[in-house]
């Protein structure tokens, strides 16, 4: 009777016993009514109706303790053990029979009932839990779930349990940098979890390695390399943790999920490299192909100088000077662009920047420009009082040049370019319009790098554009591209920053 000690186990039999007693208090009632070998039938039944709550061992007793109390109470003689006819004797030893067999199978089908419900409880835990990791993003989240899981399967927290996870690939000799750890465990213990994960086998009681340890360590399995492993402490034998099955497969879900992880991370940074290493090759290979031409005319121009100086006239010489200069001049903005790119994209944000005036800056821009623009088509508009912008005045110089550059080279010949500098919305806005449409159908790609738009008027590696957004984004704001039946428009949207006290100080 000490099996009975949870309040479940106690129900059980107390309505095991109210059955076999109400079945003895029907067959009293009824002992008028019929003989004796109907009421051995009652018996059976009553007896196969107990055996649903009670176990086996008192399922027995109780057909014994029945099949005595039956021959007292009814077989005649009635008060006595004596049995007067042979055929008593006969209703007595099968009445015995069928109850022993009855209540053994009873009891065996309410055991198998047990099992496959363990077993179906089992599988839906299985199955949530892979749910659960099939969902999230990173495996390592879930550390606390999968130990609360198995605090749940070690005799409600009877026993200790721990939790070790990989970081990183596995090292050579120790784990202490590269372990997610949940539980506390001594130094033993943490011997025996980096044994556990190396080899990535279960160590204790019951898994067949190391079973003279008093804890159970499973490892997190994937399909290739273990990624963690779990302890659970105080378990002497395997009878004392029936779960081991249900432990090590919530364990090896994890394994494997955690495997998947770090699979899916090796390929992201290979993708990574191999985009890197193609963004390189391109811009190589662009900014060979761009100084190809600028130098192959330089090269043409300055040997015709050196060779033929003696046969050209004075206008001729100019000419060819003259080109050498603007091709050196082309030069020199795509190695400018490409050089400001790459070094806004190492530092971002952190440029260093002062107070400047707007005017000042278009103005000079303008003033520059005025040697691309023979035909006079270049004019600038400003806002009267504009306020002093904070940035590297260098920077946004070289912002308005790519953009009045890209707006000579893609308007209609003789349509109008205007550089404007106003307020709007609390930002300081300068922009450059023309009437072109050609980039309309470009949309966000004009930004990216080795993106141009027209790609059949002129050539280029197409850096201009990104470095323009680089530009504006790292002064905190944004680069935006319009098209209207009027024409184009980049504007350059600036926050801007609380004065300074004295800004004529600061020009």
């Amino acid at each position: 009777m000490n099996a009975f000690t949870s309040p479940q186990q106690l129900l059980r039999l107390g309505i095991g016993l109210a059955v076999w007693l109400l079945g003895w208090c029907l067959l009293l009632f009824l002992d008028s009514h019929f003989d004796p070998l109907n009421l051995s039938l009652l018996l059976v039944l009553t007896s196969a109706i107990s055996a649903l709550w009670l176990p086996l061992r008192l399922t027995l007793l109780a057909s014994v303790v029945a099949l005595i109390a039956f021959n007292w109470a009814f077989v005649p003689p009635r008060g006595t053990f004596a049995i007067d006819l042979h055929q008593h004797t006969v209703l007595l030893l099968a009445m015995l029979v069928v109850n022993v067999m009855i209540a053994g199978l009873m009891v065996f089908l309410r055991a198998q009932t047990r099992k496959a419900q363990a077993y179906a409880q089992a599988a839906e835990e299985l199955r949530t839990w892979g749910d659960k990791l099939r969902d999230a993003d990173d495996p390592h989240q879930l550390n606390q779930d999968l130990y609360l899981a198995l605090q749940q399967l070690s005799a409600s927290g009877a026993h200790g349990v721990a939790l070790v996870t990989l970081t990183g690939p596995l090292p050579a000799e120790n784990l202490t940098s590269f372990l997610n750890k949940i539980g506390a465990t001594s130094a033993e213990q943490d011997d025996a979890l980096w044994h556990c994960l190396r080899g990535g086998q279960a160590l204790g009681p019951g898994t067949g390695h190391y079973q003279e340890l008093d804890a159970l360590y499973l490892p997190l399995r994937g399909r290739s390399m273990t990624s963690g492993a779990a302890m659970i402490s105080g378990v002497a034998n395997a009878d004392e943790f029936p779960s081991l099955t249900q432990a090590q497969a919530l364990c090896d879900q994890m394994g494997a999920a955690l495997e998947r992880h770090h699979i899916q991370q090796q390929e992201r940074q290979a993708n990574d490299q191999a985009q890197a290493q193609k963004v390189r090759n391109t811009l190589l290979a662009a900014i060979s192909h761009d100084y190809r031409t600028p130098l192959a005319t330089i090269m043409g121009a300055a040997s015709s100088l050196d060779q033929q100086s003696e046969r050209l006239s004075d206008s001729q010489r100019q000419q060819l000077a003259r080109s050498i200069v603007d091709e050196a001049d082309r030069l020199r903005r795509l190695t400018s662009n490409v050089l400001q790119l790459a070094r806004l994209d190492a530092i971002g944000n952190n440029i260093s920047g002062d107070w400047e005036s707007a005017e000042e800056i278009v103005g000079s821009v303008i003033r520059r420009m005025r040697s691309h623009d023979p035909q006079q088509r270049l004019s600038a508009k400003l806002e009267p009082d504009l306020p002093l912008l904070w940035g590297d005045s260098l920077l946004l110089s070289q912002l308005l040049e790519n953009l009045i550059d890209n707006a000579l080279k893609y308007s209609p010949p003789e349509s109008p370019v205007q550089v404007l500098a106003y307020l709007d919305k609390g930002q300081l806005v300068l922009a450059v319009r023309d009437q072109g449409t050609g980039m309309a159908e470009e949309g966000g790609q004009l930004f990216e790098v080795f993106q141009r738009g027209d790609h059949r008027k002129t050539g280029g590696a197409g850096v201009g554009l990104a470095l323009c957004r680089a530009i504006a984004r790292a002064h905190g704001g944004e680069l935006e591209f319009h098209v209207s039946a009027e024409g184009t428009s980049f504007e350059c949207r600036l926050p801007l920053r609380a004065q300074p006290q004295n800004p004529e100080a600061n020009l």
